[in-house]
């Protein structure tokens, strides 16, 4: 009986377990849909940002993860700047391009092409003086 009750308990901690890592997965996922996507401007895009960046917090100990979520990071640095936190813009830029150079890769290619997108020029300055300032 002792045998099976802890058998009981031990799949209710893994299934728990699993669905912890489940849910916070897809709610990063999720809100970095929609903090990638353009239609959400300023604090709306803000929101989502934090929401993934904090969701998915757990998955960045490793580089590719950290160099994966630097789009995200870049894209919370330009919902700051779209908000008139210019300072906070550039921490998060400038931990957008040390996690996208923590791995070899498209990582830091790729946020240079979303910022050729960009027509805020305000935010385009505050990116490539982060740049400038990590050569």
């Amino acid at each position: 009986m002792k045998k099976q009750k802890f058998k009981y308990w031990a799949y209710a901690v893994l299934i728990s377990a699993f669905f912890c890592v489940w849910l916070t997965g897809m709610t990063a996922g999720l809100m970095a849909g929609a903090c990638r996507n353009d239609r959400y401007e300023g604090a709306k895009k803000l929101r989502f940002c934090n929401i993934s960046l904090t969701a998915g917090a757990w998955m960045s100990f490793s580089s590719l993860e950290r160099a994966k979520g630097s789009r995200i990071q870049m894209e919370r640095g330009i919902a700051l700047s779209q908000v008139g936190e210019p300072e906070k813009a550039l921490r998060a830029f400038d931990q957008a391009l040390r996690n996208a150079r923590s791995r070899p890769g498209p990582w830091e290619w790729e946020l240079h092409q979303r910022m050729l997108q960009l027509e805020d020029h305000n935010t385009v300055a505050l990116w490539v003086s982060v740049v400038e300032a990590a050569k």
